[in-house]
């Protein structure tokens, strides 16, 4: 007979969460589990007729831990805690989650639970919507806005379109600007324009970002050149 994995969710916790309905997965499911920013326990009960064992995604122990069995056989349980998701000087109290998984002890049936822990919002934005410079060959800071800290930083992802001009780009590490450098337009009758493009995706899968339309003028018509147009439209009337 195949084996079977159920977890019964909710039985017991949850300071601030308050009590929560019985729910029960069948083997090979996934489930979203949402806590609260405060801290907590929760428990799982395990209904199954073969040995199992629970296993954590290592980066989610360092908010997230087992307190109990991980693994036994049969009907069964176990138990998580979880610490207050704040800022903490370094990093910025967002929403994070932890991939907790039930298998069997053949490796043939699993269920994996999503543990979402509230927190911040991300945000990242460009400071400007759009973005216009001189002609002239310089270099141009786009200012962004965001509460990510360094360790999310390097996660944004930075997309330009139609940017062949742009000869350097610098993205600060700390994801707070970009820094472009550019020769001089030399038309004077186009100006160009590059999309930019930055975006962040979540512990809970969700992407934050914007777009900023960076444009660089056409260079002016000389005076001279006016003069030499007007002359022939005078010359024209006769």
């Amino acid at each position: 007979m195949k084996k079977m994995i159920n977890i019964l969710l909710a039985a017991v916790l949850i300071l601030a969460y308050g009590c929560q309905k019985e729910e029960i997965l069948t083997n090979n499911t996934n489930k979203i589990v949402i806590v609260t920013a405060e801290a907590g326990v929760h428990s799982f009960g395990v209904t199954t007729d073969a040995g199992w064992s629970v296993t954590m995604d290592e980066a989610a122990k360092e908010w997230c831990q087992f307190e109990g069995p991980t693994s036994g056989s049969g009907i069964g349980a176990f138990t998580v805690s979880f610490s207050e998701n704040v800022f903490d000087g370094v990093r910025r109290g967002l929403r994070r989650q932890a991939v907790i998984k039930v298998i069997t002890d053949d490796q043939f049936t699993s269920t994996t639970i999503y543990l979402r822990q509230s927190g911040v919002t991300p945000k990242l934005e460009f400071q400007n919507q759009v973005e216009k410079v001189s002609y002239k060959s310089t270099e141009t800071t786009l200012a962004i806005n965001t509460n990510l800290s360094i360790y999310e930083a390097d996660k944004i992802v930075y997309t330009i379109s139609g940017g062949e001009w742009i000869t350097n780009k610098v993205f600060n590490p700390n994801g707070t600007s970009i820094l472009f450098q550019y020769p001089e337009n030399e038309s004077m009758e186009n100006a160009r324009s590059a999309t930019v493009k930055i975006s962040y995706v979540d512990a809970w899968g969700a992407t934050f970002g914007d777009t900023i339309e960076f444009t660089q003028e056409a260079k002016p018509t000389p005076p001279e050149l006016f003069e030499d147009i007007n002359a022939d439209e005078n010359d024209n009337e006769f």
